[in-house]
């Protein structure tokens, strides 16, 4: 009996050993990217891990070495970001509010440093730092300032800002950019994505990074604290949530690894007893309508509205839809409406038999993962791409918001539904997608705890990543070349001409003398 106690004693004594204080912070105003970031923390959590989790959205599931830090978002800046989400809603073009974006993005940045929640997570340690990444690279001096290393996790497409963070090829002459899609890589479609790579690097290097800096030098004074620039060389592991079955092959370095498919769960989570039952009793199916967490469907155009719900209501199929509001006037009794719902688990339900969706990544995802087709109605950012790029896998169907009309948005529900294709061709891509050595979880679970195993990997680091634009390029090496030749060129020329001369001179002295 005492040699057992004390074997217990020796386990958990080991495992106590393995276990690290890791914080993640994440920017608190996009809740679509706190979802799979929780997944992660969570996980993280559960293998022993002590847990710090700063956001603005509490989790509802309590865990052990789980702690929870809430960062408010303040008033004026909720109400700038509401209207970008007006104006996704309606199908604008966020790019002419880059401005306002950007000022969301450094006003809350710089907030949630210097709040007081973070500043009194600064007088404890840490082993490790997760940075939920969207341009706020400039909180990567926590872990100047806990001397740890640095793992930065993307919610998202794997976009050129997060590839250069650690020295990741590009490749626009092959890899698609995330937000536009290039349906050929001829000639005219390379052009066109390297204008796009070109445009994506102008603006983060003139217009993003010069605030970044700022907002970093800020907190992390230069005296005090390595530079920006190091802290961005420095992180150890950029962990990204796509999958080479979603977003096609790339060339990837061991220190960029996909983790796409985070939020989808082996087993479906039971559903809440009112979904449960409207789901399991719709005999002829259902379908699920969601915008996500950031457009709003309270937000769709009042005509497109009522052409929506008269649509639904000739529905023989049930409708989930989410509605960010209590009341949804002119509903129909086949509808259900919900603030939040529980998306992956729903989409699992067997009686879903389409996802009316703005086609943003993460749903994408689940979708594909539960063999669920799509009719995409995409608002904005990457979500455009993403629908074009279904659509040419063959398993969704796209319409404009401007185009919805009620023959139109009919026309799309029958074909989806009747047309056993989509299905077809969607069931054989979750198969594709499910087919892992490990899955994602356990794969970003994995490669954490090697960072932290081999206090930040820094054999990972690729000498690449050290390297400016015209060093990574070639294009200093290139010009040396040209250079070279050139200056070859010129001395041949001088030296022919030299001969000539002389020869020439040598002729006509000749000629003299007879």
């Amino acid at each position: 009996m005492n040699l057992k106690i004390l074997c217990i004693f020796l386990i958990l004594a080991v495992h106590g050993c393995k276990s690290s204080r890791i914080l993640f912070i994440i920017p608190p105003f996009a809740k679509s990217h706190v979802v799979t970031a929780e997944i992660l923390a969570k996980a993280l959590a559960k293998q022993g891990h002590g847990m710090t989790f700063v956001s603005a959205f509490p989790s509802k599931e309590k865990l052990d070495n789980f702690r929870e830090i809430k960062i408010p978002m303040n008033d004026k800046d909720y109400e700038l970001f509401d209207e970008i989400n007006k104006a996704m809603s309606v199908g604008k073009k966020i790019s002419n509010m880059l401005g306002t974006f950007s000022k969301i993005i450094f006003n809350i940045g710089n907030q949630t440093l210097q709040s007081r929640e973070v500043r009194s997570l600064m007088n404890e340690q840490f082993d490790l730092v997760i940075l939920g990444y969207f341009m706020n690279d400039f909180t990567l001096g926590l872990a100047d300032h806990f001397k740890c290393p640095s793992i930065v996790y993307f919610s998202g497409h794997l976009i050129p800002t997060i590839s250069r963070i650690v020295g990741n090829p590009i490749s626009p002459e092959s890899v698609r950019h995330a937000t536009v899609h290039v349906k050929k890589m001829n000639f005219m479609g390379r052009l066109r994505n390297f204008g796009v790579n070109m445009m994506d690097f102008l603006v983060m290097k003139i217009f993003f990074r010069p605030r970044a800096l700022a907002v970093y030098n800020y907190n992390f004074p230069p005296d005090r604290y390595r530079s920006y620039d190091e802290m961005i060389r420095n992180v150890s592991l950029v962990l990204v949530n796509t999958h080479f079955t979603s977003s096609g092959p790339r060339p990837l370095l061991p220190n960029l690894v996909e983790v796409g498919g985070l939020q989808v769960k082996p087993n479906p989570a039971p559903l809440p007893e009112d979904l449960k039952t409207f789901l399991d009793d719709a005999k002829d199916g259902a379908i699920l309508f969601s915008f996500g967490s950031n457009a709003k469907s309270i937000y769709i155009p009042e005509d497109k509205q009522k052409i929506i719900l008269k649509v639904f209501s000739k529905l023989k199929q049930r409708v989930i839809m989410k509605w960010e509001s209590d009341v949804l006037p002119g509903k129909p009794k086949n509808v259900l409406i919900s603030k939040w719902l529980p998306q992956d688990d729903i989409l699992a339900h067997p009686n879903i038999k389409a996802f009316i969706s703005h086609c943003g990544y993460g749903g994408v995802i689940e979708a594909k993962s539960n063999g669920v087709p799509i009719i995409g109605i995409p608002l904005g950012a990457d979500q455009k791409g993403n629908a074009d790029k279904i659509v040419e896998e063959g398993w969704a169907v796209r319409l404009d918001m401007t185009d919805i009309t009620e023959e139109s948005l009919t026309n799309a529900l029958k074909e989806i539904l009747s047309n056993p294709k989509y299905r077809d061709i969607v069931g054989k891509q979750a198969i594709l997608a499910k087919d892992r050595p490990m899955n994602a979880q356990d794969t970003a679970v994995y490669w954490v705890e090697y960072v932290l195993r081999h206090n930040g990997a820094p054999h990972l680091h690729y000498p690449g990543a050290d390297l400016n634009f015209f060093q990574a390029n070639s294009i200093d090496v290139i010009l040396f070349i040209f250079a070279v030749i050139y200056a070859a060129f010129k001395v041949i020329k001088l030296i022919c001409g030299f001969i000539f001369c002389r020869s020439k001179k040598g002729s006509n002295e000749k000629l003299k003398r007879n």
